[in-house]
């Protein structure tokens, strides 16, 4: 890219070619003033504000910086008498219209339009006016939309048209009658992300959640991370008399370019939520009673060591979270390997895909690597296999479609359901697979780019192991056939593959409907063997095939790398290896405990339930919902002898304990999480614990105490340094850096290791085909919910207000042959269970399968599934 030199109010500068003159000012520290630009949106001009003068080529003239590109020589003057006349006159018009409500407006102190007014020394303007008295409209929970002040900047129709791809808001009527609103004045209906409040300049979208309870200046802001999904955005959390008022986003913080989902956003109530647990909580006579912190960790202690004494350590199993953070769920691998002496710990994530730390650690080897998430948004080629991001990952989708609207990136959708994700991408490729038949249309793709040549075979050869036998395999498939398997029409197939086959990055996304998957693990090996095969294609200079695994929770690639598994230490180092287990103990003080479970289908709810594991001791998870099969799990907690859970509620689980412990959530404490694109990132509290609560690290350092070892951290800088000091993907890792950038794990793997030839396994599907029952005519799909994940939305208002009932989706046909009407209350039957929940009939779902959203963590969607593909029936019950 060229650079080309201007100066700009004397100020000599550089910036690249293309570069708008706002821009360019903007990144070198020189204000000019406007309402309408903003830098991750397209230019619209609408305000006016930023007229400079211009000279160029010789000649002198007046421009508006945000439509006009910088040149070589180009000199501009932002505030010369004739300019700011001009933006003086513009702004009269402005406030002629506006209302003046500062003193009720929240977006006082931080308003654009009161700002520019401010600089001007504007006095009352020569031009009268009726002023606009449109009503307020407040038809849903979270967003607020008052048109008196609204400067028609276009900043939100351009933030929900090209960021969320929704389109929701435009601008309605003609003149003097122009409006920002909804077709019709309809009831809004998007995914309140906040896009809108977040880039409004003026304060006419507003964040209802906050309801007048602060004003900007009154505000501390803390900038961390959200507590939901795994994309790690930044969040600032601004507070006010010790109270969370609300979330905001910083554009020049963070991965995500200050894009927020509605969880991230506006699901923060639960952090001041009346069900928060606030005391130590220890069950007598079959009734929880509030105790000290001291006598419950005595308690703890006590039957710990009465359970160790009888049983032996390995009797006791542990539970990691997905939500603590790094440094809690290293002290909690510790805690159980160090003091308890077990290693039957896991985590839920483990649980459902038991093979996939293996293979992601196993690619990084090879070279396939993880893509550092802003890298999605220079790709020339997006293929979403298995992964629903627009309910799953919705910032990722925003990253897409910058690299949709940037770079005319392709799009490629293997799916199962017909998901949802809006975008203008040239090529946009859905590939709707019959369940189970992923793994043959990997290998017809692989087949597409082999036999069409648009593969150097030589090249592969050189590159790679054992091409020659995947392309012997591969002779055996051929795409009629498998068009027919996939219920993929052929010429789709090969267009697909043509499309990922183009020059440029090209980045894969698997989804949980490819990872927890029955035949999960064969469908990822072979689709890294497609990544394989991209990589091979151009140089690294063209091209760079990466694949990036979807994580559920804020930290689930972080408890995994942390070694809350059984078979794994910290850093994914192997439990079984001598050196690696005298290196822990040179560090840890202590030998580490010989049992490992070795059989890949036995995890602790397993060992629970055969009898060999007495104890279970849970941090912020709640299994009793998570886990997969929930009749397995209820039966396996009532077995235990004792089982201790440290949460911030009363799950379901906690409500099974013996001892239950308070924690405090992400905005108390400090720590790391790592994201899945392995990213580690700093959390800054922002407030004091609720009540009693504690730090999950706090509390493993006091109980390990009372056991008789003793933790003797500080601080979690210091756990850090031990984490770094273990894990060689961690070495190196500092925590106060990461106030000013984050720390990618993967990058520090490359600095210290080559990367290793890929050796291609040959990837058969399975045999054993889906088998379908007449009295269980369809089967169960579950997945991602946009409105709700976990604990934490569940005690959300305005979540509850937004998705207040979970649902069952269907299609038409099912839907006539059983004769429900959208709306209706039905029962979904397996052989496990049943539950009642509401019809969604959609165009979305095949015909045959039936789809719940797991995250509406009240609703018990886990006692209907079974270990393989579960059939169910639906039905309406006869009065």
């Amino acid at each position: 890219m060229n650079i080309v030199q201007l100066v700009i109010d004397d100020k000599p500068i550089s910036a690249p070619e293309g570069t708008n003159v706002f821009h360019a000012a903007m990144n070198n520290g020189i204000y000019i003033p406007g309402l309408c630009y903003h830098p991750k949106l397209s230019q619209f001009g609408g305000c006016r504000l930023c007229f400079v003068e211009i000279t160029e080529r010789k000649r002198t003239g007046h421009r508006f910086a945000c439509a006009h590109p910088v040149s070589e020589g180009m000199v501009v003057k932002v505030n010369t008498p004739r300019v700011v006349r001009y933006r003086k006159s513009v702004m009269e018009y402005l406030l002629a219209h506006h209302e003046l409500s500062c003193p009720t407006c929240d977006k006082s102190g931080e308003c654009g339009l009161q700002n520019i007014t401010y600089e001007l020394n504007l006095a009352p303007g020569r031009f009268r006016t009726v002023r606009m008295h449109y009503p307020v409209i407040r038809d849903n929970p979270v967003l607020e939309l008052n048109r008196n002040r609204c400067v028609l900047c276009g900043r939100c129709v351009s933030t929900c048209k090209e960021i969320e791809g929704l389109s929701a808001i435009d601008f309605q009527n003609r003149g003097f009658k122009t409006v920002v609103g909804t077709a019709f004045d309809r009831p809004l209906e998007c995914s309140f992300c906040g896009g809108c409040v977040a880039v409004c300049p003026t304060g006419a979208w507003q964040d209802r959640t906050l309801g007048f309870r602060g004003r900007a200046w009154e505000f501390t802001s803390t900038p961390t991370i959200c507590p939901y999904c795994s994309v790690g955005c930044t969040v600032v959390v601004d507070t006010k008399a010790g109270n969370v008022r609300r979330i905001v986003s910083n554009d020049r913080l963070g991965i995500n370019e200050g894009n927020l989902c509605v969880k991230g956003r506006f699901g923060h109530e639960f952090i001041h939520s009346p069900e928060r647990l606030k005391t130590p909580l220890i069950r007598r006579n079959g009734e929880f009673s509030p105790a000290t912190w001291n006598d419950a960790l005595d308690y703890v202690s006590k039957r710990f060591q009465e359970i160790i004494q009888k049983y032996g350590g390995t009797s006791i199993g542990g539970i990691g979270s997905e939500r603590c953070t790094n440094e809690d769920n290293y002290l909690f691998q510790k805690f159980c390997r160090a003091v308890l002496g077990t290693n039957v710990i896991d985590n839920i994530s483990n649980m459902k895909s038991p093979y996939l730390n293996r293979l992601i650690y196993q690619s990084v080897v090879n070279g396939i690597a993880t893509p550092f998430l802003r890298e999605l948004e220079q790709a020339n080629t997006l293929f979403f296999f298995g992964a629903d991001v627009t309910e799953a990952h919705p910032v990722i989708g925003s990253m897409a479609r910058k690299a949709i609207r940037l770079n005319n990136a392709n799009l490629v959708i293997a799916n199962v359901r017909d998901v949802q994700f809006n975008s203008n991408a040239k090529n946009d490729v859905r590939l709707f697979y019959t369940l189970g038949s992923q793994i043959i249309l990997i290998n017809a793709l692989m087949k597409v780019i082999i036999e069409e040549g648009l593969v150097d075979e030589k090249k592969a050869e050189a590159a790679t192991n054992h091409f020659h036998e995947l392309c012997s395999a591969l002779n055996m498939v051929t795409v009629s056939e498998a068009s027919q398997q996939t219920g993929v029409p052929e010429e789709t197939i090969r267009n697909a593959a043509r499309i990922l086959a183009k020059p440029g990055r090209c980045h894969i996304i698997c989804g949980k409907d490819i990872e927890e998957d029955p035949s999960g693990e064969v469908a990822v090996k072979a689709l890294l063997n497609l990544c394989a095969l991209l990589n091979i294609l151009g140089n690294n200079e063209d091209k760079r095939a990466s694949v990036l695994f979807s994580r559920s929770h804020n930290n689930s690639q972080g408890v995994n790398d942390m070694g809350v598994v059984p078979e794994f230490l910290p850093g994914y180092l192997d439990l079984n290896d001598a050196s690696h287990r005298e290196r822990v103990k040179k560090i840890w003080g202590r030998k580490l405990p010989e049992h490992v479970v070795k059989e890949d289908s036995v995890n602790v709810i397993d060992l629970m339930l055969n009898g060999k594991v007495k104890a279970l001791y849970v941090i912020g998870e709640n299994p009793v919902m998570t886990y997969p099969y929930g009749k397995d799990v209820r039966e396996a907690c009532k077995k235990l002898d004792f089982l201790v859970v440290q949460d911030a509620f009363l799950t379901e689980t906690a409500q099974m304990a013996d001892v239950v412990l308070p924690t405090a959530i992400f905005a108390e404490k400090e720590g790391t999480f790592t994201n899945m694109g392995m990213t580690v990132q700093r959390l800054n509290r922002a407030l004091q614990p609720a009540g009693e609560a504690r730090q999950d690290w706090e509390i493993l350092c006091e109980l390990a105490k009372k056991m008789g070892y003793s933790f003797s951290y500080l601080s979690v800088k210091e756990v850090l340094q031990e984490i770094g000091s273990l894990s060689p993907i961690y070495a190196g890792i500092q925590y106060d850096r990461l106030k000013r950038k984050e720390f990618r794990w993967i990058s520090s793997f490359y600095d210290k290791n080559p990367r290793a030839p890929y050796t291609f396994e040959i990837i058969r599907p399975p045999s054993a085909a889906i088998v379908k029952r007449k009295d269980f005519p369809y089967l169960l799909l579950t997945g991602a919910s946009l409105n709700h994940h976990g604990s934490f939305s569940r005690h959300a208002k305005a979540l509850i207000a937004i998705a207040p009932e979970c649902f069952v989706e269907i299609s038409r046909k099912v839907a006539q042959d059983a004769g429900i009407l959208n709306g209706d209350t039905v029962t979904i039957e397996s052989l496990q269970n049943k539950i009642k929940l509401k019809v969604k009939v959609t165009d979305r779902i095949p015909e045959g399968i039936v789809f719940i959203p797991e995250d509406y963590e009240w609703v018990p969607v886990n006692l209907l599934r079974n270990k393989i593909y579960t059939p169910v029936k639906i039905y309406k019950e006869t009065e």
